[in-house]
């Protein structure tokens, strides 16, 4: 090994078409906003050695919710997905979202999101006190998704179809809904976008593989 470190930028803008992830859930990369909300809502999705096509036919599914603006900032410092952050990275995670890092507003919102200065600040508690009422202004949303995968051998008795369903994006997040432990692919795949998101396929859970 050279020993150097590399960090690769990501795409500046928005893009036409979105992209997401199994190795974003199993914690191997972060796909960027841009490529998470797309100008439409069509996205290519990856699994670990294929990929397929998801789309919705509204319009407005590709937009980014509050919440998701807020969880992604603080995911990236909750490198092993456990709910949790270093107090010490509380300043960045502001950063990221633009907003005040003052130092003394930082030792104020360190004491206050860890009081037993125990040198983590919970995603709930971090939640509650820089987005309050999030929740209450969301509502529970639903909206078509259809997913096409051209491998015959992936799809159920060989068929290669267009499969659809009704996605719901429900306003409570908890933990049970975090992508690493979704109980499919396709589902962690787009919980990396849309945390709170479950869904009622018509035929099946397809196959991203």
């Amino acid at each position: 090994s050279s020993g150097i470190n590399a960090e690769y930028g990501g795409i500046i803008e928005q893009s036409e078409v979105g992209y997401l992830t199994l190795l974003e859930a199993l914690r191997f990369c972060q796909v960027g906003e841009n490529l998470k909300c797309p100008k439409f809502p069509i996205w290519v999705l990856g699994s670990e050695s294929h990929t397929t096509l998801l789309f919705s036919t509204d319009t407005a599914v590709s937009a980014r919710s509050p919440l998701q603006n807020a969880k992604a900032a603080f995911d990236q410092f909750d490198v092993e997905g456990n709910g949790f952050i270093p107090t010490t990275d509380l300043p960045k995670v502001l950063e990221h979202l633009q907003m005040v890092t003052d130092d003394d507003y930082i030792s104020f919102m360190r004491d206050r999101l860890d009081p037993d200065s125990s040198g983590i600040i919970l995603f709930p508690a971090f939640l509650e006190e820089f987005f309050p009422g999030v929740n209450q202004d969301m509502q529970e949303r639903q909206f078509p998704l259809f997913h096409y995968n051209g491998l015959a051998q992936s799809n159920i008795e060989g068929r290669v179809e267009l499969r659809g369903g009704v996605a719901t994006v429900y306003v409570e997040y908890n933990s049970l809904m975090d992508a690493g432990t979704a109980p499919n692919s396709i589902l962690r795949v787009l919980r990396t976008k849309w945390p709170t998101i479950e869904i009622q396929w018509e035929s099946g859970v397809p196959s991203i593989d």
